[in-house]
């Protein structure tokens, strides 16, 4: 397993490829390379959940967590993604990084076997509602320790959702996400969400 200070994985994490065409009832954005390697850092050298570990990359984009998953000592890292135009992306990601990755191209209700720890991004439920809840509920099914992010404005309503399927958030991390000019209706050519990094465990 390669050690990674935290500021060299955001760098190599910076160098993938991102969406050109986003789909917008996708809710489809790039985690940010600081975001993601603050998320793995925490996962792999402070939690000690990648090492050696399955990891399940739920919703996974361009592969940018379960490429870092991998690069951070992950016996088995795995994409599940829906929109086949985003998979060869990731595949091309993976390739040029150097790393083996299996990609799943599916809706998230596919059968999936349980996982030491998945990681993931999930939409906000913004132009779908409840869809974080999906990722969330499908993540609780199959995974022993997640890691998520959510919208901090939603952070009570998840935090009560997720005590009721007998888990818990054992942390929570305070970050802000950057949103570039993606979509139409978009007026900044940047934007900040304030999001929460959730570690469920089980209760």
């Amino acid at each position: 397993m390669q050690t990674f200070k935290k500021r060299n994985l955001e760098m190599l994490l910076s160098t993938l490829t991102s969406f050109e065409c986003p789909r917008i009832m996708l809710e489809q954005y790039t985690t940010p390379p600081r975001v993601a390697s603050e998320m793995l850092f925490l996962a792999a050298f402070i939690n000690d959940d990648i090492r050696d570990r399955r990891v399940l990359d739920l919703g996974s984009g361009n592969g940018c967590l379960a490429i870092g998953a991998k690069l951070t000592g992950a016996k088995e890292a795995v994409g599940v993604e829906i929109d086949p135009n985003i998979i060869r992306l990731a595949i091309e990601n993976a390739r040029k990084i150097g790393v083996n990755i299996e990609w799943i191209n599916a809706p998230i209700d596919v059968v999936l076997p349980p996982f030491d720890t998945i990681i993931m991004n999930p939409p906000f439920g913004t132009r779908r509602e409840h869809t974080d809840r999906e990722f969330l509920e499908k993540a609780m099914e199959i995974g022993e320790v997640i890691y998520s992010i959510h919208k901090t404005s939603t952070r009570d309503y998840l935090i009560k959702y997720i005590h009721s399927m007998k888990r818990r958030v054992d942390t929570l991390l305070q970050m802000k996400l950057e949103i570039p000019y993606l979509y139409k209706f978009h007026t900044k050519r940047k934007g900040l969400i304030e999001v929460d990094l959730f570690r469920i465990t089980r209760s």
